[in-house]
């Protein structure tokens, strides 16, 4: 039995010294461990522990799974917090010249009792059976029935165990499952997410400049395109931020792939002379420079060697530009504004005046394009004498209404008016029929010059996916909706009728109801309380590192109800390492997990290679 423990239990033993609960209702322990040298090194935040719980004992010695989240060396000669620190200040510093010793001359055996490493620790309300046979696998973990013993030794669990919790109940021979990295605290163990939960019940990823937010959300949408089922991802990347960190991306055969631009502006002008006029060899040179020239690359990636092997691949990048072109009629502007401009409390002989001056104004025009030169026309022949012809008596209301419709027009017809070739025209409808196609994976980069036109195109797109297929009866294939600086999305408030408040109400709708159809959301953004809560609420997996500022992790701990302790090690954390908490898509419920993410450069790296000597 010593044997079987050994090998099942890491050969440390701390123990259980306080269970209490934090301002927030929730269990929080103290576990205090003799201090060596080398164990203040091996004990980590994210380290499991079991201790004999109240449980019975029936056919074995039940123990109950806590986590470390905050592990300190305390010397009791100087005192846990800054009010010891506040005697005589000579006693104080004598003291402190002392402990040194002790900290030096216990390397691998405690010898003296002033030294403790104490760690706080939380549930993750599991507990397993220690039955006297059989290996690490045969041990049942259960949900935990019982409190753990105060006074009761802590042991800290080795990694076949802690592999068994952190993935428990996953399946990857038979599930659809990805890897999100490893854990932090030990990366011989792999922690996964079953892709249906995570995209389906919705994510977040939360952290300040620098932690690595790109990175990780770009590992996520590789190995998501990667899973076993197919899955659909849309990327709203207002800041045009990454082109450059998913480059390999658009060079996979077997996924579907398209840069989609909301207005020609948004390209260089070589880039578009070249796309537009057929990927004619001439102007290439100049399109790949200059769409060099504009991605946002990580450092690593600027070697010689690697941008020469992304200018070789650019021309077959540049060949996934799609350009969005206002595809609306006269008739569905003045259907549009009708509705805007009759709103609110007005006088019949206002309403009339109103839908007078419209007829006026749009006449017979009917089903034409909405191009630029047809707003020219419409304004040269209404403004000169007054637009839409409203009587001099109704000129209050009814004429600054009206006055919207010569705003609008002159928006439109101040558009360039350029001819867009057939092959690089796309719309909503196209993506749509492609986001219900089961036969392939896709990946959609939306961006624009203008943020407003990213938030208006996301929420067409949101509903019209949504209602058609709630119409069709629709639930494959997943597709997820990834808004990038989310706080621009789904802030707290909204102006009114703004694209914001539109995209906001698309987002909203879709993590409330998208589930039921096959459709998530997933928030990224260093602006945690500029969220809406609500929706931040409907969120169930997300990814947490470094919030330096204290409203952050309010929110953060508001919507997902992670207290100050749980919070503790992301103050340790650098690039790439981050908090996993889910409620669905994790072995480990609920329980903040330490991890760290795979360097998406890498990947790049390694796929550029690859993709320099495989053309398609």
């Amino acid at each position: 039995m010593a044997e079987e423990l050994f090998r099942f239990f890491k050969n440390v033993e701390g123990r259980l010294m306080l269970a209490t609960r934090d301002s927030q209702g929730n269990p929080r322990y103290q576990i205090w461990f003799d201090y060596t040298r080398n164990l203040v090194n091996e004990i980590r935040e994210g380290d499991l522990v079991a201790i004999q719980n109240f449980a019975p004992i029936e056919g074995g010695v039940p123990y109950s799974v806590l986590s470390l989240t905050n592990v300190l060396p305390i010397h009791y000669a100087l005192g846990k917090t800054e009010e010891d620190l506040k005697g005589y200040p000579g006693h104080v510093m004598e003291a402190a010249k002392n402990i040194a010793k002790d900290w030096k001359d216990q390397v691998d055996e405690p010898t003296e009792d002033v030294t403790k490493i104490v760690c706080e620790a939380v549930p993750t309300f599991l507990e397993f059976v220690d039955v006297p046979k059989g290996g690490v696998t045969d041990k049942p973990i259960r949900e935990e029935t019982a409190i753990p013993m105060p006074g009761e030794e802590a042991k800290l669990l080795g990694r076949p165990m802690v592999s068994r919790i952190v993935n428990l109940g996953i399946d990857r021979e038979k599930e659809n499952v990805i890897s999100v990295g490893s854990l932090l605290r030990d990366d011989q163990i792999e922690v996964l997410l079953k892709v249906e939960d995570f995209i389906k019940v919705h994510f977040g990823i939360f952290g300040f400049t620098g932690v690595g937010k790109s990175n990780l959300l770009s590992t996520l949408i590789d190995r998501t395109l990667s899973s076993r089922e197919t899955t659909k991802i849309v990327l709203l990347d207002v800041m045009d931020e990454y082109k450059g960190i998913l480059f390999d991306q658009f060079l996979r055969k077997e996924v579907f792939s398209e840069l989609i631009i909301l207005d020609v502006e948004s390209l260089p002008g070589p880039v578009f002379d070249y796309i537009n006029g057929g990927y004619q060899k001439g102007p290439e040179e100049f399109a790949v420079r200059s769409f060099l020239d504009t991605l946002l690359l990580p450092r690593s990636l600027k070697s010689k060697t690697l941008l020469d092997a992304m200018r070789e691949r650019t021309p077959d990048v540049l060949k996934k530009i799609r350009i969005v072109v206002e595809s609306r009629t006269v008739a569905e502007l003045r259907s549009d504004l009708e509705e805007e401009l009759l709103k609110g409390s007005i006088s019949p002989e206002t309403r009339n005046a109103i839908r007078g001056a419209l007829d006026r104004i749009f006449g017979a025009e009917g089903n034409s394009p909405l191009t630029p030169a047809k707003a020219r026309e419409l304004l040269n022949k209404h403004v000169p004498s007054g637009i839409g012809g409203v009587k001099p008596e109704l000129k209050g209301t009814a004429l600054t209404r009206i006055e919207a419709v010569e705003a609008e027009l002159k928006r439109i017809a101040g558009s360039p008016e350029v001819k867009i070739s057939d092959k690089l025209k796309t719309d909503i409808g196209s993506v749509i029929s492609d986001l219900n196609d089961r036969r392939n994976p896709s990946l959609y980069v939306v961006s624009a010059f203008q943020p407003e036109a990213v938030l208006g195109f996301s929420a067409a797109l949101a509903w019209s996916l949504f209602g058609t297929r709630r119409v069709r009866a629709l639930t494959e294939p997943l597709v997820s909706f990834v808004a990038d600086e989310g706080d621009l999305f789904i802030p707290a408030s909204a102006e009114k009728e703004s694209e914001t408040a539109r995209a906001k109400a698309a987002i909203e709708m879709l993590s409330r109801r998208g589930r039921k159809f096959g459709i998530g959301v997933g928030i990224a953004t260093q602006r945690v309380a500029y969220l809406d809560t609500k929706t931040m609420g409907q969120l169930h997996t997300y990814f947490v590192s470094k919030l330096p500022r204290s409203y952050d992790r309010d929110a953060v701990s508001a919507a997902f109800g992670l207290s100050e302790t749980q919070f503790a090690p992301t103050f340790k954390f650098r690039s790439g390492e981050w908090l996993l908490v889910s409620h669905d898509a994790t072995g480990l419920k609920g329980v903040p997990i330490p991890i760290r993410a795979p360097n998406a450069e890498d990947r790049i790296r390694v796929n550029l290679k690859i993709a320099k000597m495989v053309k398609d």
